[in-house]
């Protein structure tokens, strides 16, 4: 089930005033404690968690006939669960975004962006939420995205889902508009297998700062003559050649507690790392502030770890890419 299903099971469907009032309850009272007004004219009873998908329910209860919920908003309904509407950064709720119908006109107001189009979009119904397409919502990330590391952010988490298959997106045609060559590079570099946003803003950061084009994303790595190296092989990314592993260290999933600072996780961790190193591959941890901070101390570590990882005594190690002939892969 994805993360939007689960709770749109305990999402409140704003109704009209007018609505309000033919079940008995008066203007006056909607203006009490026990309601509250999600958007011009609608009001849903006040109460319960103010999840992701109560905000989506909140703008569709009032959305003209033939608007689409788009981008972010339509991702997480079709199933990009990473993509949960708040800015990673400030933690703040990102405005819903919707495209409307060709010649319908609306301004864009608190917690609703509206976006007006020429043409029809192909759309699709999804748990009561009339949506983009997975491949349309995908493209309008890449293509509104402020810059080229949140374009790949957005379609990592797309292709995470498993909703988009990798080679439908790089068929996708984009239109010459405002974004499309960001779009188009962004699809280049947009990888399988990201766990999480920030691992694709550190692979970003290894690619645009130091060109490192050739990292490997939830690439099995394997000890020599045995199994699948730790209990998850290394999914954050992986430069071959240099045998560098860069591991972030932070949250993955929003609501977890602690992500990767649970006691339990940090030591798991700590024990994967160890692993790793045992075997000959060379292990960097990041966090969000080396990311946010002034780019040249990051730079400079990781460019020293692949220099050490380099000059490596290769025969040393104890880790390969190559499958063992008992391997069946990594559990979906």
């Amino acid at each position: 089930m994805t993360r939007f299903a689960d709770q749109r099971a305990a999402c409140e469907t704003p109704l009209s005033v007018a609505a309000w009032a033919e079940q008995g309850v008066p203007r006056t009272r909607l203006t009490g404690p026990g309601y509250q007004r999600t958007t011009y004219g609608f009001y849903r009873r006040r109460g319960g968690a103010a999840t992701t998908a109560q905000r989506i329910v909140d703008v569709v209860a009032q959305l003209p006939s033939g608007a689409l919920v788009a981008g972010w908003a339509a991702a997480f309904v079709h199933g990009a669960d990473l993509l949960d509407g708040l800015d990673d950064f400030t933690m703040a709720p990102l405005p819903v975004p919707v495209l409307l119908a060709p010649g319908q006109r609306l301004r864009s107001v608190a917690g609703i962006d509206y976006r007006q189009s020429t043409r029809r979009a192909p759309g699709r119904i999804v748990e009561g939420i009339p949506v983009t397409s997975v491949q349309r919502s995908a493209l309008d990330i890449a293509l509104l995205a402020h810059d080229l590391t949140e374009a790949v952010v957005g379609l990592d988490a797309v292709l995470g889902s498993g909703r988009l298959p990798y080679e439908r997106l790089q068929r996708a045609r984009i239109p010459p508009r405002r974004g499309a060559c960001q779009a188009r590079r962004a699809v280049e570099l947009s990888r399988v297998g990201v766990a999480s946003p920030w691992e694709s803003r550190l692979r970003m950061f290894a690619v645009q700062q130091l060109g490192w084009m050739e990292l490997k994303v939830n690439s099995p790595v394997f000890e020599v003559g045995g199994g699948l190296l730790g209990l998850l092989g290394v999914p954050d990314p992986l430069d071959a050649e240099a045998g560098l592993v860069l591991e972030y260290d932070g949250v993955r999933w929003r609501g977890q507690d602690g992500g990767h600072r649970d006691r339990a996780q940090h030591r798991a961790d700590n024990e994967r790392e160890e692993r790793l190193e045992r075997a000959g591959l060379v292990v960097v941890r990041v966090e969000k502030a080396d990311l946010t901070g002034p780019s040249s101390r990051l730079r400079q570590r990781l460019a020293a770890a692949r220099a050490d990882g380099l000059a490596r005594d290769r025969s040393r190690d104890r880790w390969t890419l190559d499958e063992p002939e008992h391997w069946v892969g990594l559990p979906a």
